[in-house]
């Protein structure tokens, strides 16, 4: 899966949350963080650190894979 913005990596994160049956405030307590932070994280907002959103996909279950554009899936 390609994602190209913030809001889109948001999406990504509530949709693996729910599936996991997780709220806001349980997943800000696994990372830690607040859940004011993860709830902007979700909604796309500007200003999280790649340090945070890596927690975040982390404790999903998620991982990031980077790939250059010259690369074709296989």
């Amino acid at each position: 899966m390609q994602i190209t913005n913030e809001t889109e990596l948001g999406n990504i994160i509530r949709q693996r949350r729910k599936k996991q049956g997780l709220t806001i405030a349980e997943l800000s307590m696994l990372i830690p963080c607040s859940s004011r932070l993860l709830s902007e994280m979700e909604r796309g907002k500007r200003g999280v650190s790649i340090s945070m959103a890596l927690q975040m996909l982390t404790s999903l279950g998620l991982e990031v894979h980077i790939k250059g554009r010259e690369e074709t899936d296989k």
